[in-house]
């Protein structure tokens, strides 16, 4: 008996042992599986989120996002975009001059562009926008432009680099129409190369060009140097900026014609004059834009080579000074990294709920000297009033009124003419 009790008490030590340590064995073992448990999960989350995001990748290409009133089209990983361009400006004009060379009431579709622009790159811009105003189709820009660091190169058609008014949009200047020695010494666009750069507060712009998009194989087309360098800051108060242009041009044997209208794109030409194939100008610029205060002036002279006969040339000018409020208390922003007017913002909207919109008057001071060294094409004094109605940002209407003074003409001497016009236009 008592060697059956020792048998078994042995027996039950040496099973109580073993299961001591089975028992910590199974639980170093089963803290092992969780850990490794734990890891597999941890490596399956991040498989299945791999595989998600993949899977919205080619779901969603591109995306929708914000430009108002038109959406652009972007890829997803942001380098390529595409957006619809457009503007549409439907003006009404009358008015009559002295000498009864032109009375008139009429209406006319002044722009009507549609284009496209977007990155086909994450460095390349591209743009084109063309008008079927007037019944006809002509391209306005069209270009590819690369950007590297504070650098952009473009390659196309686009604006030549001179006047604070003639590159700001037209949808965005202070009158229906640009000064008269914008269109007096053809501030355009023309196909070339030009390079620009920027700091803060500053940009500087230069380029070559050689004629527009209407090239034919008995033509030999003229070429255009011209740059522009500006410099402006902004401070709490407002923003001022302050710039210089230059233009060399020369037209080979085409002939060249200075002429302007009076006030309206719709009236008829007050002053003109020609005789040459080459010129030379220079300009200054400056604004300010405080509060809802806003003011520009700009002028420019031209030398227009053996335009009175061999060896010697004729100088024209001219420039325009103006200033203008806001009257609902908002500000017309001034673009420094481009040196141009920018678009601005409407407090209040006008929509199906209400909104005044933004209302905005500007008086302006236009001269423009056509008459020198037996050349009389004529020195024309405009005096112009205009009001602005921004319903939003991206349409508006506008209502100007100009009167003209015009001596030293060929003809007649002196002439004088009244225009009034109006304008809706949308752009987006």
């Amino acid at each position: 008996m008592n060697r059956f009790t020792k048998i078994a008490g042995s027996a039950l030590l040496i099973t109580t042992c073993l299961s001591s340590a089975s028992l910590a064995q199974t639980k170093d073992e089963l803290q092992a599986e969780i850990s490794s448990l734990k890891d597999r999960l941890n490596a399956l989350e991040q498989m299945v989120g791999k595989t998600a995001d993949t899977k919205d990748a080619g779901s969603k290409a591109v995306v929708f996002s914000s430009s108002d009133p038109a959406p652009t089209l972007t890829s997803v990983d942001k380098k390529h975009s595409f957006n619809i361009r457009g503007r549409a400006m439907i003006d009404w004009s009358t008015g009559s001059d002295e000498n009864n060379t032109f009375d008139f009431s009429g209406t006319k579709l002044r722009a009507a562009w549609l284009g496209v622009e977007g990155m086909a790159a994450d460095n390349i811009k591209y743009k084109f926008e063309a008008d079927f105003g007037g019944n006809s189709v002509s391209v306005k820009d069209a270009y590819l432009q690369f950007k590297a660091s504070d650098w952009s190169l473009t390659v196309g058609q686009s604006k030549v680099p001179n006047s604070l008014e003639a590159l700001t949009a037209i949808s965005q200047t202070s009158l229906m129409e640009r000064g008269a020695f914008k269109s007096a010494f053809d501030f355009g666009r023309a196909m070339g190369v030009k390079a620009a750069t920027n700091g803060k507060g500053w940009s500087l712009t230069a380029g070559i060009f050689q004629g527009t998009n209407k090239f034919s194989s008995n033509t030999e087309e003229g070429w255009i140097a011209a740059a522009r360098a500006t410099y402006g800051q902004k401070s709490d108060s407002g923003t001022w900026l302050v710039g210089v242009s230059g233009r060399l041009r020369d037209m080979n044997d085409d002939n060249i014609s200075y002429k302007a209208k009076a006030i309206t794109n719709l009236s008829g030409t007050l002053t003109s004059a020609s005789g040459t194939s080459k010129d030379n100008m220079v300009a200054a610029e400056a604004a300010f834009s405080y509060g809802s205060f806003f003011g520009a002036v700009e002028y420019a002279f031209l030398s227009a080579t053996d335009a009175v006969a061999v060896g010697e040339n004729a100088g024209f000018s001219g420039g325009y000074a103006e200033v203008g409020y806001v009257l609902t208390g908002e500000s017309r922003p001034i673009n420094l990294k481009n040196g141009t007017w920018g678009r601005p913002k409407v407090d209040d909207p006008f929509g199906k709920s209400g909104g005044s919109g933004l209302w905005m008057l500007t008086a302006r001071y236009d001269t423009l000297d056509l008459t020198d060294s037996g050349i009389y094409g004529g020195k024309q004094e405009s005096y112009i009033v205009s009001l602005s109605w921004y319903m939003t940002r991206y349409i508006r209407a506008m209502l100007d009124y100009g009167h003209s003074e015009v001596s030293d003409l060929a003809a007649n001497g002196t002439n004088s003419a009244d225009v009034v016009g109006l304008r809706l236009n949308v752009d987006w």
